[in-house]
């Protein structure tokens, strides 16, 4: 059985590139809001969980900028492509590049990504991938 409802599946694309519209700004705030707590982020170097907005605000983007390095600039996501859809929860398979200022490219990843909808709102609840 396929687990999938189209109609559903543009707002969970579309938080997706706020986020990385927010993420390339350099927009705490936006980028934030892009993403719903519980969240988790599963990479090799382990698990790291992220129960509160607050705790997002306390160490993501630093814990970001390292996992990045410093020569990164921003980042495009080449596809997504919706496996999973409902009303509430779709499961995203992605690739993304991060550039430097140069556009070289310093890195292409894929990774699965769970959107959630929570009062409303689409945002990221939890990803999984093998990008530092």
């Amino acid at each position: 059985m396929e687990n999938r409802r189209p109609e559903f599946e543009q707002g969970p694309l579309d938080a997706m590139d706020a986020h990385v519209a927010a993420l390339n700004a350099r927009d705490d705030e936006a980028l934030f809001r892009t993403m719903h707590t519980p969240h988790v982020r599963i990479s090799t170097a382990g698990i790291a969980i992220y129960p509160t907005q607050d705790d997002l605000r306390k160490s993501y983007l630093q814990e970001f900028s390292e996992r990045a390095g410093a020569d990164w600039d921003h980042t495009v996501f080449e596809s997504k492509d919706v496996i999973h859809s409902s009303e509430t929860k779709a499961h995203v398979f992605l690739q993304f590049t991060r550039y430097d200022a140069s556009g070289n490219n310093i890195g292409t990843f894929r990774s699965l990504w769970i959107m959630t909808r929570k009062d409303g709102r689409w945002g990221s609840q939890a990803r999984s991938s093998f990008a530092p």
